[in-house]
């Protein structure tokens, strides 16, 4: 079995933790491991985290960091360090687990029949017999995103913004954790603009879209609403930035 390892961003995640599934996941995949990174929570997150490591303590890792930073670098310094590690393919998911550890297993299967694509996706697709729970509001507002991203970027993605992204573990890959992302929000945006300048080939190439299973909403959406507002502004930065490194 492949080793995978699984990053899971956290703050003020106390009132949320969801230890029944982290507890069934890591039962049922022993070779499955979860590193959570602590962004300098003020709650009892960190408590948390420990007590599933004493539970696990071969398969729960973590880093805590001494001040908040934000997702995009929680993600990128957890990519970082299992990068380190012998891990076949290394991914990322939100810590409410919106996306289920149950479709892990499928968006890896996909990567490992595929061996022509670095990464694989998940996308909330609303079709026959999937299970996706999304507020209606943010819904339409995700794919206005969506389609402005598509246009902007030329990219035929659906959804670029799920958090659910797992990477073969290569040079190529790990190049695009190596230096901070510009946006604390819209930094999968620069995920495929950086494979995209690695690679030098076309997205559909190297990347494969899923449509996810299961994807259920949970809580209030940590982006605040000035930060769709501003989200035009901070995409055309990127594509300026990235414009200037092809």
């Amino acid at each position: 079995m492949s080793k995978i390892c699984i990053i899971i961003p956290v703050y003020n995640e106390e009132f949320r933790w969801m230890a029944s599934d982290f507890t069934q996941h890591l039962q049922a995949h022993p070779n499955h491991t979860l590193l959570f990174v602590n962004d300098c929570s003020t709650d009892n997150t960190e408590i948390k985290i420990k007590e599933l490591q004493q539970k696990f303590p071969e398969q729960v890792k973590s880093i805590s960091l001494n001040k908040n930073q934000g997702k995009a670098e929680a993600v990128r310094i957890g990519f970082m360090e299992a990068f380190k590690s012998d891990y076949q393919v290394v991914g990322f998911l939100d810590a409410d687990l919106a996306t289920p550890l149950s479709e892990v297993d499928s968006l890896v299967e996909k990567l490992s029949d595929n061996p022509k694509y670095f990464m694989v996706f998940g996308s909330r697709i609303k079709l026959l017999n999937l299970d996706l729970q999304r507020n209606l509001k943010r819904h339409y507002l995700g794919r206005i995103f969506a389609t402005y991203v598509s246009l902007l970027f030329d990219w035929q993605i659906y959804d670029t913004q799920c958090g659910a992204k797992f990477f073969t573990n290569n040079e190529k890959t790990n190049s695009i954790f190596s230096r901070p992302f510009i946006s604390k929000w819209f930094f999968d945006v620069e995920i495929f603009l950086r494979l995209q300048q690695i690679s030098g080939r076309p997205l559909e190439q190297i990347a494969l879209e899923s449509p996810l299973n299961q994807w259920i909403e949970r809580g209030k959406s940590k982006l605040k609403f000035s930060d769709f507002f501003s989200a035009p502004f901070q995409l055309l930065r990127i594509k300026s930035a990235y414009k200037s490194r092809v």
